[in-house]
């Protein structure tokens, strides 16, 4: 709750907005920094094993709730960035995703610890895998350019 200014006894009668939104604002800010505090940031390579097309990869994953994640995958394969938003479930050691990437439709089971994150995926073009060690803390590029993969 605000404190009264020094001299106003009457705060909330005269300003019933700040009252108001107090609350709500106090709110915004925990949930935003509950979030921002809740991603982990993993990099590694991407190998297949239908086609050479391994590369570099990262997955900055968030937790949204009891077994449920979404991980922002982004690299450079070929010259060509990429940049997907994937949701998943599941516990940390058992997790199940589908993602369509392109117009193909791909599976992937793996898991995630506070040091890696590790998955088998397959799907219409390529299968393969993919083994990621969590990196510290640092500031997270932003691409107004990602996409959403569909479920």
């Amino acid at each position: 709750m605000l404190s009264h200014p020094q001299g106003s006894e009457n705060f909330e009668a005269q300003n019933p907005m700040k009252t108001l939104l107090a609350p709500v604002l106090w709110t915004l800010m925990a949930c935003g920094t509950a979030t921002a505090a809740e991603q982990f940031v993993y990099h590694g390579t991407w190998n297949t094993t239908n086609r050479q097309l391994d590369g570099a990869m990262t997955c900055v994953v968030a937790p949204l709730g009891r077994q449920q994640w979404q991980g922002r995958f982004y690299g450079t394969w070929q010259g060509v960035d990429f940049d997907h938003t994937v949701d998943f479930n599941g516990p940390a050691d058992d997790l199940r995703g589908t993602a369509v990437i392109d117009g193909a439709a791909y599976e992937w089971r793996g898991s995630i610890d506070r040091l890696r994150m590790r998955a088998n995926f397959g799907g219409d073009r390529y299968a393969g895998s993919f083994d990621l060690s969590r990196q510290p803390s640092a500031p997270l590029p932003h691409n107004p350019r990602a996409t959403s993969a569909s479920r």
